[in-house]
């Protein structure tokens, strides 16, 4: 009875007494035909007329689903008749709840002494050795093991399984095949493409449409990668998949997540180069990717997005002469930035990476750690606190940790860090443990708030520096007007001017691929810095400020923003119907949603930072190609213009 309450002898039964219907229909047909109508048996009662006792099954079935039937299980009308007049009794009373493919996962389960048969078994995906340096005659490859290695899949219809996972092993050139990838010599060589089950742990797997899920929740709805696991956890596990003795835990963790996350990103990356993906093997789970990584993330900085070379009508305005044909065309970009960041080294300025997210220093600046937290002070610490001898650095330490756990400067902290959305149980977990680890989470205390404390004209730092200071921006867009977003950058203090030109040069560096006008809001400096610099950029490229900044912050006594940076003079920006041709207020758009991020990205080390924010990136904009192809406005790329170049 293990077929929602119909045993395989019922079924012969009643194949028994319709003799047409037992010539034709195996036994597995039989139960096929069953699970369908059952499924589908709301809508035969809603077929049928008001007078209908829902108790009985009706004796004909509604048209549509007698032809779905007949074309699922590939039977003419009247087999499909005769199967209904068989089984309709048993599909009425079938308890569909018993026989789902979780309940097939734990039939497997209940006997997996069986050759450790499980219903997810992961096996390598070739069957004869692929090293191209292995001699053998014979490349047939063998199980390493006849039981397999348990592990745990996390799936998305099944929830979280015992199964096994079965390697091979070529015995010439001790080549290893595993799901994923194979081994030689301590070094890791991954398949081709993504696979379907991604490995995320020694005896973690999990599958790559979970992992594709729980990235489109941070892109749309900005869920961290802590609270994605706790939703699996409670809402997707499927207890009954998991058998108490199993040896591993059925808890998906948020660095099971990470790990899903880096492994689809950059396998999707090498797939599109058309490369291999060859790390050490008997390197640390969360170390194995760290490098591929980070030369992802070069890649993104000096090279900008994909879409670098995006272009449609909504970016893109073509001018044609009195006959119709094309003239010439205009490219605007658009730039702005955003206050988010993660922990830098307390050196200003300083771009180089912490060895740890809670360390102050970077590895070459660790050596300051000793020396006083007041500004302008060179002496060595006192042993137990971040300042010298000197008494009045003293008096600032001290009033420092009197004041650290206080009710105030604790939500003070939290309106320092803006945090557009609620923060999840491990944010509020830090916050707490504020108190006991005064030195975790504190950016740092500005020299208003010393005064506001009675502490006069000195300055010192005890806390840790994010990529931002108050004044200034971390993370600055180039945007096109529809939306596509080319390039981003980390800016290390404030947002400048020769940064942002910086920045501009680096992304269109290539011939031919530098827009007519920049639309930005302070354009007029980055006028007044082209002209001071005498820089040739400046004879190529308009400088409007966007409309939005221009008529309400700039004002009207200031003479080189009216005359060279007033959008108004740009009539190639203007519409024939007198709007604005091209959306200024892409970016102000796009860090609305990357606020989003803040309380997610604040903690993490700058190389997971970046990576993640590029991903989101480059999913968001693949998003927007596709909106902009749907409504018809020809995206394509510049042609000419290579991205890797």
């Amino acid at each position: 009875m293990a077929n929602g309450g119909v045993s395989m002898t019922e079924i012969h039964q009643l194949l028994s007494v319709h003799p047409g219907l037992s010539d034709i229909l195996c036994m597995e047909d039989a139960m096929r035909f069953i699970r369908l109508a059952t499924s589908l048996k709301k809508h035969i009662i809603h077929a049928q007329k008001p007078s209908y006792d829902e108790v009985h099954p009706p004796s004909v079935l509604p048209c549509e689903i007698h032809q779905f039937l007949g074309s699922a299980m590939n039977l003419s009308s009247d087999f499909i008749s005769g199967c209904w007049k068989a089984f309709r009794q048993t599909v009425w009373e079938y308890d569909s709840s018993e026989h789902s493919s979780a309940s097939d996962a734990y039939i497997f389960h209940e006997h997996r002494a069986m050759n450790c048969l499980t219903m997810h078994a992961l096996y390598p995906v070739v069957t004869k050795c692929n090293n191209p340096l292995c001699t053998a005659e014979n490349k047939v490859l063998k199980a390493t093991s006849e039981t397999g290695q348990k592990i745990v899949l996390f799936t998305l219809e099944d929830g979280a399984c015992a199964t096994y996972h079965f390697k091979l092993r070529c015995s010439t050139c001790e080549t290893t095949y595993h799901n994923n990838y194979s081994v030689h010599r301590k070094v890791r060589t991954y398949y081709s493409g993504v696979p379907e089950a991604i490995e995320v742990g020694k005896h973690q797997f999990i599958g790559r449409d979970i992992v594709q899920l729980f990235l489109n929740l941070t892109l749309f709805s900005w869920t961290s990668v802590s609270n994605s696991a706790t939703i699996y956890n409670t809402s997707l596990a499927k207890p009954v998949n998991q058998p108490s003795q199993w040896g591993f835990s059925f808890n998906l963790s948020s660095e099971h997540i990470w790990n899903g996350i880096s492994h689809l990103a950059i396998l999707e990356h090498y797939e599109i180069e058309n490369r291999t993906l060859v790390v050490p093997h008997d390197w640390n789970q969360k170390d194995r990717l760290v490098e591929p990584i980070k030369e992802r993330n070069r890649l993104f900085a000096e090279k900008g997005q994909p879409e670098w070379a995006h272009y449609c009508e909504k970016c893109v305005r073509f001018f044609k002469d009195e006959h119709g044909m094309p003239q010439y065309m205009v490219r605007a970009i658009v730039s702005d930035g955003i206050t988010i960041g993660h922990p830098c080294c307390n050196v200003a300025h300083c771009s180089e990476e912490l060895e740890h997210k809670r360390k102050h220093f970077c590895p070459g600046q660790e050596y300051l750690q000793d020396v006083c937290s007041v500004e302008g002070c060179s002496k060595s610490i006192v042993s137990g606190s971040m300042v010298c001898n000197d008494p009045e650095h003293g008096d600032i330490w001290r009033k420092y940790q009197s004041q650290n756990g206080a009710n105030f400067q604790l939500k003070g902290r939290l309106e320092r860090k803006n945090v557009s959305n609620p923060p999840d149980e491990d944010t509020l977990d830090q916050i707490q443990k504020l108190q006991d680890a005064p030195d975790e989470g504190i950016e740092e205390l500005t020299c208003e708030q010393k005064l506001a404390a009675g502490i006069r004209q000195l300055c010192a730092r005890f806390g840790r520096r994010q990529t931002h200071s108050e004044q200034g921006t971390c993370e600055q867009l180039m945007v096109r007007p529809c939306g596509i977003i080319v390039a981003r950058a980390t800016f290390f203090g404030s947002e400048t001017v020769p940064q942002t030109v910086a920045m501009l040069k680096q992304v269109f560096r290539e011939p031919g691929s530098m827009p007519e006008y920049f639309i930005y809001d302070n354009c007029c400096g980055v006028y007044n810095h082209l002209r001071a610099t005498n820089d040739p950029l400046l004879d190529t490229i308009g400088c409007p400020v966007d409309v939005f900044h221009y008529d309400c912050k700039h004002k009207a006594t200031d003479i080189v923003c009216q005359e060279h940076c007033n959008p108004h003079k740009f009539p190639e920006l203007v519409s024939s119907n007198g709007t604005w041709y091209f959306n200024s207020s892409k970016c102000e758009q796009h860090n609305a949603w990357l606020g989003g991020y803040h309380a997610i990205l604040r903690e993490m080390t700058a190389y997971r930072y970046e990576f993640l924010l590029d991903e989101l990136i480059l999913r968001k904009n693949r998003m927007i190609a596709k909106k902009l192809d749907r409504d018809g406005h020809v995206p394509g790329h510049i042609p000419n213009l290579q991205q890797y170049s």
